[in-house]
């Protein structure tokens, strides 16, 4: 066989290997819609919200999607936001997200969680976190293969628009039954992968240059989080110069995980999800003076997004 049909096999592989690659990327995507809008928590939702019409932007990983409600803050506060949460979300695939939200958006207020900070370990699995998050920018199918599960064919046909604007819905209750508390006071720091921390502070970089405000949070985690992490997260605010809020310690009183988590301890139910975003809500409000929007009838779809909330919150509870 001749070398040009050696490179013309290679090149007609490659493009159909590509086109699979964008098919099945699609796919994955729309399976990642849920048929019931309760259920919509899918960040790509994002994009179906109007432009430059979201105030403060919240992203990270599942404790972000499972403990912030932005319609909270509608209702209690008249200010916008979003969350785009991701099951074991890394920090390369934040930054990539962040630019694709800033084609779209431009929120006074981006609220950065740091849990993720402390998955990749090595310089190795950062890298690859790093490959993956690049290459999915092209081909989401890397992050989102998940979806590719026969049991989401119907969500195709899903809802594109997130009434819930990217909160998942979860009112379950299982009760922590551990006794002791990670949040113990110690000076000891977590050890964070310097990977992971300079690819962090690109993503707080960018949002400065966008013109946005990061602050850093933690979503509280009564199994995940521990005071070094908290240690490890002052010193990259302080080192920046952003806020951070701990809402592990700020809520030490409030969460009742008992009653206010899903599952033991690791995500938070809807009652510990309207704690952490009313409490949210009014720092926000207090600290950064955001606009109450509510009779601005560029927004009216927001009262229209709270009415249906309690209407579906109705049909699921009967």
């Amino acid at each position: 066989m001749s070398k040009k049909s050696i490179a013309a096999r290679s090149i007609i592989f490659l493009l159909i290997l590509t086109f699979a690659l964008k098919i099945f990327s699609s796919l994955s995507i729309a399976m990642g819609y849920n048929a019931n809008p309760l259920f919509n928590y899918s960040g790509y939702s994002i994009f179906q919200e109007p432009d430059n019409s979201i105030d403060v932007l919240a992203i990270g990983d599942s404790n972000v999607y499972s403990g912030i409600f932005p319609l909270i803050w509608w209702e209690q506060d008249g200010f916008t936001g979003y969350t785009w949460g991701q099951a074991s979300q890394r920090i390369p695939e934040t930054y990539e997200y962040l630019k694709q939200i800033y084609k779209h958006q431009k929120p006074s207020i981006v609220l950065i969680d740091g849990n993720n900070l402390f998955r990749d370990k090595t310089d190795i699995a950062n890298l690859d976190s790093i490959t993956k998050a690049k290459l999915a920018t092209f081909f989401p199918v890397i992050s989102f293969h998940k979806n590719l599960n026969p049991h989401k064919i119907k969500n195709i046909w899903g809802n594109r628009y997130s009434v819930m604007k990217g909160y998942y819905y979860r009112k379950s209750t299982h009760k922590v039954h551990k006794k002791k508390h990670r949040m113990k006071f110690t000076r000891k720091t977590w050890k964070i992968n310097d990977i992971s921390a300079s690819t962090f502070e690109k993503c707080i970089h960018y949002c400065k240059r966008q013109g946005s405000i990061p602050v850093l949070i933690s979503v509280p985690n009564y199994n995940g989080w521990n005071y070094r992490k908290h240690n490890a997260l002052q010193q990259i605010a302080d080192k920046n110069k952003i806020n951070f809020i701990d809402l592990n310690l700020e809520l030490k009183k409030n969460i009742n995980w008992k009653k206010d988590t899903v599952d033991g301890g690791d995500h938070l139910n809807i009652k510990g999800a309207q704690k952490t975003t009313a409490y949210l809500g009014e720092y926000l409000k207090n600290e950064y003076g955001l606009p109450d929007r509510r009779g601005d009838q560029k927004y009216k779809q927001w009262d229209n997004d709270v009415l249906e909330y309690h209407k579906l919150l109705k049909l699921n509870t009967k």
